[in-house]
Protein backbone atom coordinates (compact mmCIF):
# COMPACT_ATOMS: atom_id res chain seq x y z
CA UNK A 1 0.00 0.00 0.00
CA UNK A 2 1.44 3.39 -1.02
CA UNK A 3 1.92 6.30 1.32
CA UNK A 4 -1.10 8.18 -0.08
CA UNK A 5 -3.38 5.16 0.34
CA UNK A 6 -2.11 4.54 3.86
CA UNK A 7 -2.83 8.13 4.82
CA UNK A 8 -6.35 7.93 3.43
CA UNK A 9 -6.99 4.66 5.25
CA UNK A 10 -5.80 6.17 8.51
CA UNK A 11 -8.12 9.12 7.95
CA UNK A 12 -11.07 6.82 7.31
CA UNK A 13 -10.44 4.85 10.49
CA UNK A 14 -9.91 7.90 12.66
CA UNK A 15 -11.22 10.90 10.70
CA UNK A 16 -11.50 13.07 13.79
CA UNK A 17 -7.75 13.68 13.67
CA UNK A 18 -5.24 13.88 10.83
CA UNK A 19 -1.50 13.49 11.03
CA UNK A 20 0.26 16.65 12.11
CA UNK A 21 -3.04 18.09 13.39
CA UNK A 22 -3.54 18.87 17.06
CA UNK A 23 -7.20 19.79 16.71
CA UNK A 24 -10.06 17.52 15.59
CA UNK A 25 -11.20 17.83 11.99
CA UNK A 26 -15.00 17.95 11.49
CA UNK A 27 -15.39 15.60 8.54
CA UNK A 28 -19.06 16.53 8.24
CA UNK A 29 -18.23 19.98 6.86
CA UNK A 30 -16.73 18.30 3.80
CA UNK A 31 -20.04 16.66 2.94
CA UNK A 32 -22.14 18.12 0.07
CA UNK A 33 -24.90 20.54 1.02
CA UNK A 34 -27.67 18.29 -0.32
CA UNK A 35 -28.20 14.97 -2.07
CA UNK A 36 -28.60 16.88 -5.33
CA UNK A 37 -25.22 18.58 -4.81
CA UNK A 38 -23.72 15.18 -3.89
CA UNK A 39 -24.58 13.96 -7.37
CA UNK A 40 -22.76 16.99 -8.82
CA UNK A 41 -19.44 16.25 -7.05
CA UNK A 42 -20.44 18.64 -4.28
CA UNK A 43 -20.80 21.70 -6.53
CA UNK A 44 -23.66 23.30 -4.61
CA UNK A 45 -22.53 26.90 -4.01
CA UNK A 46 -23.88 28.15 -7.34
CA UNK A 47 -27.11 26.15 -7.03
CA UNK A 48 -29.79 28.54 -5.68
CA UNK A 49 -33.29 28.04 -4.32
CA UNK A 50 -33.00 25.08 -1.94
CA UNK A 51 -32.90 24.93 1.86
CA UNK A 52 -29.64 22.96 2.10
CA UNK A 53 -27.78 25.87 0.50
CA UNK A 54 -27.35 27.34 3.98
CA UNK A 55 -24.59 24.79 4.64
CA UNK A 56 -22.33 26.22 1.90
CA UNK A 57 -23.91 29.46 0.64
CA UNK A 58 -26.40 31.25 2.91
CA UNK A 59 -27.36 33.64 0.08
CA UNK A 60 -28.57 30.59 -1.88
CA UNK A 61 -31.95 30.56 -0.11
CA UNK A 62 -32.85 34.01 -1.50
CA UNK A 63 -35.03 32.72 -4.40
CA UNK A 64 -37.29 30.78 -2.01
CA UNK A 65 -40.66 32.58 -2.06
CA UNK A 66 -42.64 30.65 0.54
CA UNK A 67 -40.91 27.61 2.01
CA UNK A 68 -38.33 24.95 1.24
CA UNK A 69 -37.83 21.83 3.33
CA UNK A 70 -35.42 19.01 2.60
CA UNK A 71 -33.72 16.04 4.20
CA UNK A 72 -31.03 13.51 3.32
CA UNK A 73 -29.93 10.17 4.72
CA UNK A 74 -27.32 7.45 4.23
CA UNK A 75 -26.53 4.31 6.21
CA UNK A 76 -23.75 1.81 5.68
CA UNK A 77 -23.68 -1.89 6.67
CA UNK A 78 -21.03 -1.02 9.29
CA UNK A 79 -23.73 1.16 10.93
CA UNK A 80 -22.09 4.49 10.12
CA UNK A 81 -24.92 6.95 9.46
CA UNK A 82 -25.30 10.40 7.94
CA UNK A 83 -28.41 12.59 8.13
CA UNK A 84 -29.23 16.18 7.26
CA UNK A 85 -32.32 18.39 7.41
CA UNK A 86 -32.88 22.04 6.53
CA UNK A 87 -35.72 24.52 6.11
CA UNK A 88 -35.92 28.06 4.74
CA UNK A 89 -38.69 30.62 4.38
CA UNK A 90 -39.30 34.24 3.35
CA UNK A 91 -40.23 36.93 5.87
CA UNK A 92 -40.68 40.35 4.25
CA UNK A 93 -37.39 41.46 2.66
CA UNK A 94 -35.50 38.66 4.41
CA UNK A 95 -35.08 34.96 3.92
CA UNK A 96 -34.38 32.85 7.00
CA UNK A 97 -33.03 29.33 7.17
CA UNK A 98 -31.87 26.73 9.68
CA UNK A 99 -30.59 23.21 9.48
CA UNK A 100 -28.47 20.49 10.97
CA UNK A 101 -26.21 17.63 9.89
CA UNK A 102 -25.18 14.60 11.90
CA UNK A 103 -22.56 11.93 11.19
CA UNK A 104 -22.32 8.82 13.39
CA UNK A 105 -19.18 6.78 12.74
CA UNK A 106 -18.85 3.00 12.89
CA UNK A 107 -17.86 1.28 16.10
CA UNK A 108 -14.21 0.81 15.00
CA UNK A 109 -13.61 4.53 14.51
CA UNK A 110 -11.77 6.64 17.10
CA UNK A 111 -14.31 9.39 16.43
CA UNK A 112 -17.82 8.81 17.74
CA UNK A 113 -19.75 11.52 15.86
CA UNK A 114 -19.83 14.93 14.17
CA UNK A 115 -22.63 17.44 14.63
CA UNK A 116 -23.31 20.80 12.98
CA UNK A 117 -26.13 23.33 13.37
CA UNK A 118 -26.51 26.31 11.04
CA UNK A 119 -28.74 29.40 11.05
CA UNK A 120 -28.82 31.89 8.17
CA UNK A 121 -30.32 35.28 7.28
CA UNK A 122 -30.42 36.77 3.78
CA UNK A 123 -31.27 40.24 2.51
CA UNK A 124 -32.25 40.43 -1.15
CA UNK A 125 -32.73 43.32 -3.55
CA UNK A 126 -33.92 42.26 -6.97
CA UNK A 127 -31.57 39.57 -8.20
CA UNK A 128 -28.84 40.49 -5.69
CA UNK A 129 -28.68 38.75 -2.31
CA UNK A 130 -26.39 39.06 0.71
CA UNK A 131 -26.32 36.23 3.22
CA UNK A 132 -24.69 35.42 6.55
CA UNK A 133 -24.80 32.29 8.66
CA UNK A 134 -23.50 31.11 11.99
CA UNK A 135 -22.55 27.50 12.56
CA UNK A 136 -22.00 25.36 15.62
CA UNK A 137 -19.76 22.34 15.07
CA UNK A 138 -18.90 19.52 17.48
CA UNK A 139 -16.65 16.46 17.20
CA UNK A 140 -17.03 13.72 19.79
CA UNK A 141 -14.21 11.25 20.37
CA UNK A 142 -15.17 7.73 21.37
CA UNK A 143 -14.70 7.44 25.15
CA UNK A 144 -13.17 10.92 25.03
CA UNK A 145 -13.95 14.64 25.03
CA UNK A 146 -16.30 16.59 22.77
CA UNK A 147 -14.63 19.54 21.04
CA UNK A 148 -16.85 22.43 19.95
CA UNK A 149 -16.41 25.57 17.86
CA UNK A 150 -18.41 28.42 16.35
CA UNK A 151 -17.75 29.97 12.93
CA UNK A 152 -19.49 32.13 10.33
CA UNK A 153 -20.03 32.15 6.56
CA UNK A 154 -20.66 35.21 4.36
CA UNK A 155 -21.98 35.10 0.81
CA UNK A 156 -23.23 37.22 -2.07
CA UNK A 157 -25.28 35.88 -4.97
CA UNK A 158 -26.52 37.33 -8.26
CA UNK A 159 -29.44 35.60 -9.96
CA UNK A 160 -30.29 36.22 -13.60
CA UNK A 161 -33.98 35.32 -13.51
CA UNK A 162 -34.28 31.51 -13.85
CA UNK A 163 -31.44 31.36 -16.35
CA UNK A 164 -28.23 31.57 -14.30
CA UNK A 165 -26.77 32.34 -10.89
CA UNK A 166 -23.33 33.38 -9.68
CA UNK A 167 -22.32 33.10 -6.02
CA UNK A 168 -19.28 33.86 -3.89
CA UNK A 169 -19.12 32.27 -0.44
CA UNK A 170 -16.46 32.76 2.26
CA UNK A 171 -16.63 29.94 4.79
CA UNK A 172 -15.35 29.25 8.32
CA UNK A 173 -14.65 32.87 9.28
CA UNK A 174 -13.92 34.07 12.82
CA UNK A 175 -13.72 30.69 14.50
CA UNK A 176 -14.30 30.66 18.25
CA UNK A 177 -13.39 27.56 20.25
CA UNK A 178 -15.99 26.59 22.85
CA UNK A 179 -14.09 23.67 24.34
CA UNK A 180 -10.54 22.38 24.25
CA UNK A 181 -8.35 23.96 21.58
CA UNK A 182 -11.29 24.21 19.18
CA UNK A 183 -11.67 22.49 15.84
CA UNK A 184 -9.62 22.60 12.65
CA UNK A 185 -11.77 24.87 10.46
CA UNK A 186 -9.64 26.31 7.63
CA UNK A 187 -11.11 29.34 5.90
CA UNK A 188 -12.08 28.84 2.26
CA UNK A 189 -13.46 30.86 -0.63
CA UNK A 190 -15.98 29.30 -3.05
CA UNK A 191 -17.00 30.72 -6.43
CA UNK A 192 -19.90 28.87 -8.02
CA UNK A 193 -22.10 29.33 -11.06
CA UNK A 194 -25.11 27.56 -12.58
CA UNK A 195 -26.58 27.94 -16.05
CA UNK A 196 -29.83 26.54 -17.40
CA UNK A 197 -29.05 25.55 -20.99
CA UNK A 198 -32.76 25.02 -21.76
CA UNK A 199 -35.77 27.20 -21.04
CA UNK A 200 -37.01 26.23 -17.56
CA UNK A 201 -40.60 26.58 -18.80
CA UNK A 202 -40.05 23.88 -21.42
CA UNK A 203 -40.36 20.15 -20.86
CA UNK A 204 -36.59 19.66 -21.01
CA UNK A 205 -34.06 20.13 -18.22
CA UNK A 206 -30.37 20.79 -18.81
CA UNK A 207 -28.32 22.46 -16.07
CA UNK A 208 -24.56 23.03 -15.95
CA UNK A 209 -22.65 23.69 -12.71
CA UNK A 210 -19.10 24.82 -11.97
CA UNK A 211 -17.44 25.61 -8.65
CA UNK A 212 -13.88 26.66 -7.80
CA UNK A 213 -12.62 26.47 -4.22
CA UNK A 214 -9.58 28.09 -2.63
CA UNK A 215 -8.90 26.55 0.76
CA UNK A 216 -6.24 27.70 3.24
CA UNK A 217 -2.91 26.03 2.45
CA UNK A 218 -4.14 24.50 -0.83
CA UNK A 219 -4.25 25.45 -4.48
CA UNK A 220 -7.58 26.21 -6.10
CA UNK A 221 -9.62 23.25 -7.34
CA UNK A 222 -12.58 23.16 -9.73
CA UNK A 223 -15.58 20.84 -9.89
CA UNK A 224 -18.12 20.65 -12.71
CA UNK A 225 -21.51 19.00 -12.96
CA UNK A 226 -24.33 18.47 -15.41
CA UNK A 227 -27.90 17.32 -15.00
CA UNK A 228 -30.41 16.55 -17.73
CA UNK A 229 -33.94 15.23 -17.94
CA UNK A 230 -37.53 15.99 -18.79
CA UNK A 231 -40.76 17.07 -17.09
CA UNK A 232 -44.35 16.73 -18.25
CA UNK A 233 -47.21 18.23 -16.21
CA UNK A 234 -44.93 18.55 -13.19
CA UNK A 235 -43.79 14.93 -13.31
CA UNK A 236 -40.32 14.05 -14.54
CA UNK A 237 -36.94 12.50 -14.07
CA UNK A 238 -33.45 14.03 -14.02
CA UNK A 239 -30.04 12.37 -14.14
CA UNK A 240 -26.81 14.08 -13.05
CA UNK A 241 -23.08 13.56 -12.78
CA UNK A 242 -20.15 15.60 -11.50
CA UNK A 243 -16.39 15.42 -11.32
CA UNK A 244 -13.47 17.32 -9.83
CA UNK A 245 -11.04 17.19 -6.90
CA UNK A 246 -12.58 17.63 -3.47
CA UNK A 247 -11.02 20.53 -1.50
CA UNK A 248 -10.24 20.97 2.17
CA UNK A 249 -8.69 18.81 4.85
CA UNK A 250 -11.18 16.00 4.27
CA UNK A 251 -11.12 16.16 0.47
CA UNK A 252 -9.36 12.78 0.21
CA UNK A 253 -12.35 11.13 1.89
CA UNK A 254 -14.83 12.02 -0.87
CA UNK A 255 -15.15 10.78 -4.44
CA UNK A 256 -13.95 13.01 -7.26
CA UNK A 257 -16.66 11.62 -9.58
CA UNK A 258 -20.28 11.15 -8.50
CA UNK A 259 -23.63 10.24 -10.04
CA UNK A 260 -27.24 10.79 -9.12
CA UNK A 261 -30.78 11.53 -10.17
CA UNK A 262 -34.17 12.86 -9.11
CA UNK A 263 -37.81 11.99 -9.53
CA UNK A 264 -39.84 15.21 -9.83
CA UNK A 265 -43.35 15.14 -8.35
CA UNK A 266 -44.78 18.64 -8.75
CA UNK A 267 -43.53 20.72 -5.80
CA UNK A 268 -41.76 17.70 -4.30
CA UNK A 269 -38.79 15.65 -5.45
CA UNK A 270 -36.92 12.51 -4.44
CA UNK A 271 -33.12 12.63 -4.82
CA UNK A 272 -30.45 9.97 -5.08
CA UNK A 273 -26.64 10.16 -5.25
CA UNK A 274 -23.84 7.63 -5.43
CA UNK A 275 -20.29 8.18 -4.17
CA UNK A 276 -17.69 5.51 -4.77
CA UNK A 277 -15.80 6.68 -1.70
CA UNK A 278 -16.73 8.87 1.28
CA UNK A 279 -16.12 9.18 5.00
CA UNK A 280 -18.83 6.54 5.37
CA UNK A 281 -16.82 4.05 3.34
CA UNK A 282 -16.97 2.80 -0.25
CA UNK A 283 -19.98 2.66 -2.60
CA UNK A 284 -22.15 5.03 -0.60
CA UNK A 285 -25.81 5.60 -1.53
CA UNK A 286 -27.50 8.82 -0.38
CA UNK A 287 -31.24 9.42 -0.44
CA UNK A 288 -33.07 12.70 -0.04
CA UNK A 289 -36.40 14.48 -0.38
CA UNK A 290 -37.29 18.12 -0.99
CA UNK A 291 -40.57 20.06 -0.89
CA UNK A 292 -40.81 23.63 -2.14
CA UNK A 293 -44.46 24.87 -2.29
Amino acid sequence: MGGRSALMLAALIAPGRLAAQTRPVPVILGFPSSVQAAGLAGAGVGLPGYAGAIFVNPAGIAPIRILSVEAGFSRRPDRSTYAMAAAATRVGPLNLGAGGRYLLFSADSATYDNLSWVGAVVYRHGGLAFGASGKYVAVGERDGPVTRSLAADLAVQVAFFDIAALALSAQNLGQVGLSGAGLELPASLHLGASLNLLDTYSNGRLLAMVETVWSAGQHGSTRVGLEAGGVISGLGIVARAGTGPQPGLVGGLLSSTTFGGSILLGKARLDYAFQRRSALGRNVHLFGARWTP
